[in-house]
Formats: C-alpha cells, sequence, structure tokens
C-alpha cells in the first residue's frame, strides 16, 4: 500500500509539473510528431507538384545543376533547403526536415501567443489542438509553404503583442518577421491588417510609451532597408515582373483558375467545410480525404468540440454582454456609442454586399473598419484586463476573417489553404472550450481544483490528438506515384547515358526535372482532343522520350512505343 501511495504521489507531482510548465512536454510530444510524420514523407515521397518547384529552386540557389526553375515563387524555404544541399546532402528529403523544423518552431511560437491569453494547460491543449487539424497534421513535413508562412506570421504577432506590453524592443523583431513569413509565402502579407487592428486597438499604450519615437524611427529603418533589400533580391533573380504581376493578381483578386482542376468559385467553401477541419471520420478515410478533408466526413469528435466550442463562445458573448449593457451599466447607450453601432450596422451591411459581390480590397478595409469601431462601442471605458483579452479576441478574429476573405474570393480552392486560417481557428476553440469548463462550474457551483481542471484539458489535447494520429496511420500509403517518377528517372540514366541530351517531356515536368536535373518541358494529352493531335505535337517537337504519370490510361501514341512502366507511370520512346 505504501508504495502504491508513494507512486501515486510521483505520479501526481508529475501531472502538477507538466500543468503549470508543460512547454517542454508539448516540444516533446511536436518532435515525436514530426518524426513519425517525417519517416512516413519520406517512404510516399512529395505530395503534391509545387515541392519540385521548391526542389528545383533549390538546385539553383545552391548553385548546382538542375532542372526548370520557378524562380518567381517564394524563395525561403527553397533558400533553407539549399543551405543543406551546398553541405552535400542533396536529397528531397531535406525539405521535408526543413518543414518540420519549422512546424516545431511554429508549434512553440503559438503556444507563447496563447500564453498571452490562457494559463499554460490551456495553452498546452491550444496548441495540440492546433497541430491535430487535419490541415495542419498531413502537411506537418510536406514541403510545401503553408505552414512556413504561418509560423513566421505567429511570431511576428507574438513579439507584436509582448513589444507593446512587456517591452518596446520587441517591436523591432516585427517587421523583420512580417518580411520573413512574406518570403515564405507570398500572400501571408495579409498578417499586416491583424497587426493593424491590433495596433489601432492599443494605441493609447503607443502613445504614452516613452520609447516611441526610437520605435517610430528604428521601424522605418528597418523598413527601409528590408524594402531595398528585398527590391534587390528580386531583380537579382530577374523575377520583379512575376512578383508584380502576383501583387496585382492579390491585389484585384483575378484568377485564370477556370481550367484548374481546383476551381471553385462558392463562396462559403470553408466555412462549410469547418467541422472536417477538426477531425474527419476513420471509418471512411483514405489518405486523398486526409490530405483534403473536405473530402471526407466529419467525426464523432468533431462534432463534439464543435458543441462544447459554440456553447462556450456564446456563454463568453453573453456574459460580456450583460455586463457591458447590463442595469448596473447603463452608459454605453448615449448618442456616440449609438452612432459607432449604428455606422457599425452600415459597414457590417456594406461588407456583406462587397463580399457577395467579390470585391477583395473593399471587404478587407471594410472588416478591419467593423472590427475597430465595435471595439470602440463594446470596450471603451472597460477595465485594462477586460481591454487586454479583448484586444487578442479583436486580433484573431481579424485573423480569420482577412485571409477567409482572401481565400473565399478567390476563384480556386483547396483545403490547405485553410492553413493560413488555423492559428485563429485553434484559438477559438480553446477560448470556447475554456469558457464552457467556466460555466460548468457556474452551473454545478462547484469550484473544481485547478489540478482537475488541467486533466480535463489534457485529455481534450491527448483525445484529440490520438484520433488525428491514429487516422494517419491506418491510410497512410506506402508510397505515391512521385516514386514511380524516381524509379523511371533513373532507369532512363542507365538505359541512354546521353539523357541529357535528348528531348524530353513529361506531363509532371518539375518531377523529372529534379530526378534527370536537366530542363524538361510539359507535355500535357488533356490539352488536346484526340491522342492523334497529341502524337502530332510530339512529333513536332521532336520529342525523343515522353514520360506519362497521370493518365488514367496509356495509349498509343503514333510514331511512339513504350519501353518500360513503372507503376503507374510509362515511358513512351520516338520510333
Amino acid at each position: 500500500m505504501d508504495q502504491d501511495k508513494k507512486q501515486g504521489n510521483v505520479i501526481s507531482r508529475s501531472l502538477k509539473q507538466v500543468c503549470h510548465n508543460p512547454l517542454i512536454v508539448l516540444i516533446l510530444i511536436t518532435l515525436g510528431i514530426v518524426s513519425y510524420f517525417l519517416s512516413i514523407q519520406m517512404r510516399i515521397g512529395v505530395p503534391y507538384w509545387d515541392v519540385f518547384n521548391y526542389l528545383n529552386n533549390a538546385l539553383y540557389f545552391a548553385g548546382m545543376e538542375g532542372g526548370s526553375v520557378s524562380i518567381f515563387l517564394p524563395p525561403l524555404l527553397p533558400l533553407l533547403t539549399s543551405l543543406l544541399f551546398r553541405m552535400g546532402y542533396v536529397s528531397i528529403n531535406v525539405i521535408f526536415i526543413v518543414s518540420g523544423f519549422i512546424s516545431i518552431v511554429g508549434v512553440t511560437g503559438f503556444y507563447l501567443l496563447l500564453k498571452q491569453r490562457f494559463n499554460p494547460i490551456q495553452s498546452f491543449a491550444g496548441s495540440i489542438i492546433f497541430i491535430s487539424l487535419p490541415v495542419m497534421l498531413s502537411w506537418v513535413v510536406s514541403g510545401g509553404i503553408d505552414i512556413p508562412g504561418v509560423v513566421f506570421s505567429i511570431w511576428a504577432i507574438y513579439f507584436l503583442i509582448i513589444g507593446l506590453k512587456k517591452d518596446s524592443r520587441f517591436l523591432y523583431f516585427v517587421l523583420p518577421l512580417a518580411v520573413i513569413a512574406i518570403m515564405a509565402r507570398y500572400t501571408s502579407g495579409l498578417i499586416i491588417l491583424p497587426i493593424l487592428i491590433y495596433l489601432l486597438i492599443n494605441l493609447d499604450e503607443l502613445k504614452t510609451n516613452e520609447n516611441l519615437k526610437k520605435i517610430i524611427l528604428g521601424v522605418l529603418i528597418e523598413f527601409g532597408v528590408l524594402i531595398v533589400g528585398s527590391m534587390y533580391f528580386f531583380v537579382k533573380l530577374g523575377a520583379t515582373a512575376s512578383i508584380f504581376n502576383l501583387i496585382f493578381a492579390v491585389a484585384t483578386a483575378t484568377s485564370t483558375g477556370a481550367g484548374d482542376v481546383a476551381y471553385n468559385p462558392n463562396l462559403l467553401y470553408y466555412l462549410q467545410n469547418l467541422l472536417n477541419y477538426i477531425s474527419v471520420g476513420p471509418i471512411q478515410g483514405t489518405y486523398q480525404q486526409i490530405l483534403n478533408p473536405s473530402m471526407g466526413i466529419p467525426s464523432i469528435l468533431s462534432y463534439v468540440i464543435a458543441i462544447i466550442t459554440i456553447v462556450g463562445l456564446s456563454f463568453y458573448i453573453y456574459r460580456g454582454a450583460k455586463s457591458r449593457f447590463g442595469r448596473v451599466n447603463p452608459s454605453p447607450l448615449n448618442r456616440s456609442n449609438l452612432l459607432k453601432f449604428t455606422l457599425t450596422l452600415v459597414l457590417v451591411a456594406g461588407f456583406v454586399i462587397s463580399f457577395y459581390f467579390k470585391s477583395l480590397i473593399i471587404s478587407e478595409i471594410l472588416l478591419i473598419s467593423v472590427l475597430y469601431l465595435l471595439y470602440l462601442f463594446l470596450f471603451n471605458g472597460a477595465s485594462d484586463d477586460s481591454k487586454g483579452k479583448a484586444s487578442l479576441d479583436f486580433m484573431f478574429i481579424s485573423w480569420f476573417g482577412v485571409f477567409f476573405i482572401f481565400h473565399s474570393i478567390l476563384p480556386f480552392k483547396v483545403d490547405r489553404y485553410f492553413i493560413t486560417m488555423a492559428p485563429a481557428f485553434a484559438y477559438f476553440i480553446i477560448l470556447g472550450f475554456s469558457q464552457f469548463m467556466e460555466l460548468v462550474d457556474i452551473k454545478s457551483r462547484i469550484t473544481k481544483s485547478s489540478f482537475r481542471k488541467c486533466g480535463v484539458y489534457l485529455i481534450l489535447a491527448l483525445v484529440l490528438l490520438s484520433s488525428a494520429t491514429a487516422i494517419y496511420v491506418g491510410h497512410t500509403p506506402k508510397k505515391t506515384f512521385t516514386i514511380d517518377i524516381g524509379n523511371s528517372s533513373d532507369w532512363i540514366k542507365e538505359y541512354d547515358p546521353h539523357y541529357h541530351d535528348k528531348n524530353i517531356r513529361s506531363d509532371y515536368p518539375n518531377a523529372v526535372s529534379w530526378y534527370l536535373k536537366m530542363d524538361v518541358l510539359g507535355a500535357y494529352p488533356r490539352l488536346f482532343n484526340t491522342t492523334g493531335e497529341f502524337a502530332d505535337y510530339l512529333k513536332n517537337s521532336n520529342v525523343d522520350y515522353y514520360i506519362d504519370s497521370t493518365s488514367q490510361s496509356h495509349p498509343d501514341i503514333e510514331g511512339y512505343r513504350i519501353i518500360k512502366s513503372w507503376g503507374v507511370v510509362v515511358i513512351y520512346q520516338k520510333v
């Protein structure tokens, strides 16, 4: 009995330590997740098209002989990958390793960001929820740019908050991190709007800051250096025209996506799939549905978490409204606030109209205006503690809203774009859950110990993480067709030692370019009406080898014969 009691005390002390300082546990869990998923990703290969472009760009940045270069793409991930290439480790796995390291940095940063609003164990649970979301877990080591863009945005926001609340010197890190986020994913530049709303809300603190002039001067100098440095970088790369075209496309929300497989004009696509982004069903799930949760069905756990979150957030809003507009404090109903409220309603109506008519810039401006006026209306004269919490709530609302508007208005949609909204999504899930716990305490009239509450948050985090991991483990394929492309490319090297001098084309050219370390142009049968037209195209282009990897069937092509096949990949040679 004494031995059991001692073991129980040890477990109890360990749990208390986790509850009070769970960051180390979070890092270890994240490291374990990344390591496991890294082993899977190395086995199944590159998950989608763009990763091969980043790999080819990394060869270019490393000064190595490589394939086709898409230099206009965001340079950060290829640059980091190229550093390991220069050390002699040239492999697809490098970009997976870099992505995994960035993900660990991101989860750590998100925990520190949540701690500005929640206690340590709530922040721990929120961080586990963040990485457990299907759109996060399946892309955590993918070599894509969506998570890196979010990671550096998280750190920019974190330094903004502690710079305003604790030490103004941290504000110097905000702009460089925002620029790094943009270099990771160009559209991460929209994070400037949540930064702006947070600065507007905390304008009084800025004004009373003794170092304000020094901060402004330092930030302006930073801004000038970063702009000049970025422009020099892009001019040196010869990518300025592509960058300006992209900025114009983003600003006007225009796209030639009608012919894209991801073309989807549905404005509410991401809202309609919110349940799928919490957790997907394990029985019907497939690997394709894990990469694209909208193709699956929500799990029971997803419904439970959604209900708890909605109840908790509703209680939070009700309690806030009651304290603000209750009989004890009727002051908000003065003429000034009524004017603000009326103006807010008008702007909300304008926002709905502009969003419906897909006016990106106007919708973003109106969103920020509505949130700022709503904050002034609701929290003018509130306590510093209420203002501090509300400022973070409004910042995360703007974070979700800004990226939701952008990706909803764009006419092509894929689930991984929701990663840009994932931090805000996880924030409101843990906010709703924490408020639900308070509601339960009030209704039961029992003040539960902090230790028991800690256990509830640990259970929530581990159940969601276990469910997400189990689904992934059960439906992960041993390999993908990109492995077959690699095998085919290796075979060509042996079959024809002079392949570098040959005209090789493929319907997956960036992958073949990477494996053969040469420029391979694209050739797509789907762009031609008949197989005969495509055959004429190959002959007129004097193509020696054509590598087909995406066709449902492999028809006879006049003037060419199949010489080798690897899985779904077929190699045609000119007769």
